[in-house]
This record gives structure tokens, sequence and C-alpha cells, in this order.
């Protein structure tokens, strides 16, 4: 990449770190210029705020067509600890390279379920991603909102309920940490997804 080149690109990278959130700016701006530099991707699309942002070494390891989930030791220990097998685990989502989907979602009638569920979900979705079950309040609020769970009076409240402390070995907080699965958290994330796998026949 020429001078020419590397200076729209990272022109383009500072449109797109101003387009987030301010307190994700500085980190937005890092993680895609240290993509760049390392020559991991193409100069990056405009961030519409619906991506994503990944850091380089948190990207799963890329298959060639495969949609299956590989294996970790996270993932390898949740099977053993919950009898969810790895069939079901692939029944529930779809790996597609980089990115994680879930091929039957979620149908709670509560606004409080969704979220406790959603939340169950993506900390799946870390163990995938970084083989660390551990759920991130700011992405389980993205993924409630565009899955229609979004309650934005009482979000920050549910987290506080027991059905939530009971199931996490720490509070989980608006714009706070990631906080792991305890062991309950992980019955009953197995007890979804075995439950999301029998309904996605």
């Amino acid at each position: 990449m020429d001078f020419k080149e590397l200076k729209a690109s990272i022109k383009e990278i500072a449109e797109i770190s101003s387009s987030v959130p301010e307190q994700f700016r500085d980190k937005c701006f890092e993680t895609l210029l240290n993509a760049l530099l390392a020559g991991e991707q193409p100069a990056p699309k405009k961030y519409d705020g619906t991506q994503e942002l990944s850091k380089p070494d948190e990207k799963i390891k890329k298959h060639s067509g495969s949609s299956t989930v590989v294996m970790n030791s996270q993932l390898r220990l949740l099977l053993q600890k919950t009898g969810v097998t790895e069939e079901e685990l692939n029944k529930v989502v779809l790996v597609d390279n980089e990115e994680v989907n879930f091929v039957h979602e979620p149908q709670s009638t509560g606004m409080r379920e969704g979220q406790l569920e959603w939340s169950l979900l993506m900390a799946l979705k870390s163990a995938i991603l970084r083989n660390a079950l551990e759920a991130d309040p700011e992405e389980i609020r993205s993924k409630c909102i565009d899955a229609g769970f979004y309650d934005k009076a009482n979000f920050a409240t549910n987290f506080k309920s027991a059905k939530f402390t009971k199931l996490f070995k720490g509070t989980l907080t608006p714009q706070g940490e990631a906080v792991a699965l305890a062991p309950e958290g992980q019955v009953a994330l197995g007890d979804l997804i075995k439950r999301l796998a029998g309904e996605a026949k």
C-alpha cells in the first residue's frame, strides 16, 4: 500500500470512528488501524451503526465453507457440564467465517425473559469467538434492540434481578465489563440450547 492509499484509508478509519458512540471512538480507531497496518483486511467499509467491531485477536479461525462450530476448551466444558451435543449446538448456531448467527432465536413473550435468554446466547457467542463464556452488557443491549426485547426503562434493573444475578459471577451493568457465567448460568444456557435445537427441526 503506497502513502496515498494509506492516507485515504486512515481518513476513512477516522470517519468510521467518529460515527460510533464517544466512549468507543479511541478503541474503534485503534482496532481498525491495527488491522489495516497488519494487512488483515482491506480498507474498512463505512460504519453504519449495525456492524460489530472485533479485535483481530478475537476472530475465530476461518473455515473454507464450513458452517459448524469449532470446538474450543470453553465450549467442550459447557457441553460436558450440560449434556448438550455438538449436533444440538450446530442446530442453533451457524458460523460463517467470522460471523456467529443464531439459526433459531428465542421467541419469549416477556421483555425480561427475552433479555435473559439473549444474555445467555451472547455468552455462547463469546465462547465461540473468544473462548470466554461471558456476556457483555452493551452487546446484550444491541442484540435486544435488534430482536425486539429492549425495555429501555427496565434494562439495567433487570440485570439486578435475582433471575440474572444467580446466572452470572457478577452484576451486569450498562457500559460495564463482560461478566462470566456462573455454574447455574451454564446449566440455563445448556437448557436453552437444547430447547432451541428441539424447535429448529
